[in-house]
């Protein structure tokens, strides 16, 4: 295994390790009971972050170089919605004094935004290298 491929397995791990900590935040910052915005926006980056996940692992056990650039495309767009989700899609609750909005929200911003950077430096580093002529 060239150095080129242990540093994309290494930035496919954190991608996945990202996701899970996106996934155990309401863990630490409770989610609100009485607003079905905060539950439906965790179903959201559920749904988003196992993609991420899923296309993490694919990257990590893939053999050619091909197979973690195109993943990167899924993985970035997972990131993306694990910030639009709780941000502009569904939301959280209006209540500036509870967990979901004081801190659910910003980590989940964190993590995609996190997801989309280490996506972008996948897709680079995974590219052909052209023979010199």
């Amino acid at each position: 295994m060239s150095a080129r491929e242990k540093f994309i397995v290494f930035i496919a791990g954190m991608e996945a390790v990202i996701s899970i900590a996106a996934l155990l935040t309401p863990a630490i910052f409770p989610l609100c009971d009485t607003s079905l915005k905060d539950s439906h926006s965790y179903m959201g980056v559920i749904g988003a972050s196992s993609v991420v996940i899923a296309a993490a692992v694919l990257s990590i056990l893939s053999r050619e170089m091909e197979a973690p650039r195109m993943l990167s495309i899924i993985t970035a767009i997972g990131g993306a919605l694990i910030i639009l989700y709780p941000s502009f899609l569904i939301g959280v609750c209006n209540n500036p004094m509870m967990a979901c909005t004081y801190g659910d929200l910003p980590v989940w911003r964190l993590c995609g935004g996190a997801i989309v950077l280490l996506s972008i430096i996948i897709f680079f580093a995974a590219r052909k290298v052209e023979a010199e002529s």
